[in-house]
């Protein structure tokens, strides 16, 4: 049977389907240099920390698309990254007393594009909307194609006039066809070359969102604070400094090496002053 006659399902993931899905999204992102690509280890943490929130779509036997999403509580006005709302892509943030559902990462295969898997798991992502009673799902979305207005309009000039169906983008076409609403442009939110780092930040509402359900369930888990802050410590040894650029590197050093642990604070010795 041929590919385009094979009926597509989804499903929940399991812990075997990660290599596929490692394929899967390198495909699909190809234009991501390798280092933002997930790795095996953090598909793993995803699928442990939400289980029930982790879908592929496969066609046959083969794995075709996925998406992840996690529960988070976020303060509202404050414009998070994606590695503080995903703890670096382990979910170590899902909060289960949270009322937004995040959709983290959605892929189809190139080959399967155009056939609607994206709108088969985007209902999946409905049903965990409607299940755990959320308010909302956000995202944070792709504009690759504004590299080519870039210098001509500004990027919300750009997301404007494909809301207006002026222009076209893949990738916030996708999102609009799916419901969401863009709530704002941003900068630097994500890291993504073909958009010049600009990213949309997305809503969808949920419209069975029952508030007085939602109160009463929240009471039920224990109340966690809506942020984690990480503080990192320097020590060093007492040495002479020779000159300013010796103070330079030694303090590049503990900036890197805090930053590679993604601390939204460092905290230098009384000395350093």
């Amino acid at each position: 049977m041929s590919k385009s006659k094979t009926k597509i399902t989804t499903r929940l993931w399991t812990h075997e389907d990660i290599p596929a899905i490692i394929e899967c999204s390198r495909a699909t992102y190809h234009d991501y240099p390798s280092e933002y690509i997930y790795t095996q280890r953090q598909y793993e943490m995803q699928c442990t920390a939400f289980p029930q929130g982790q879908f592929v779509a496969v066609c046959g036997d083969k794995i075709i698309g996925y998406a992840t999403c996690l529960i988070v509580s976020i303060d509202e006005g404050f414009w998070y990254d994606v590695d503080e709302l995903t703890g670096a892509g382990t979910f170590s943030t899902h909060n289960q007393d949270g009322d937004t559902l995040y959709g983290a990462d959605i892929a189809v295969h190139p080959d399967y594009q155009r056939r609607g898997v994206a709108m088969l798991l985007y209902k999946r992502r409905r049903r965990v909307l409607k299940k755990y009673n959320l308010r909302r799902m956000i995202a944070y979305g792709r504009i690759p194609g504004y590299k080519d207005h870039a210098g001509k309009m500004t990027a919300e000039q750009y997301v404007e006039k494909v809301q207006n169906g002026e222009l076209r983008d893949s990738a916030l076409n996708a999102h609009l066809k799916a419901g969401y609403h863009v709530k704002k442009v941003q900068l630097d939110i994500t890291i993504d070359r073909s958009s010049l780092n600009y990213s949309t930040f997305l809503e969808m509402p949920n419209p069975d969102f029952n508030l007085a359900k939602k109160k009463i369930a929240s009471a039920v888990f224990p109340k966690i604070q809506a942020r984690r802050v990480r503080v990192c410590a320097a020590q060093y040894n007492m040495r002479a400094i020779n000159s300013f650029e010796d103070l330079e590197h030694s303090v590049e050093f503990f900036v890197d090496s805090a930053d590679s642990y993604h601390c939204h604070f460092l905290l230098f010795q009384e000395t350093f002053t």
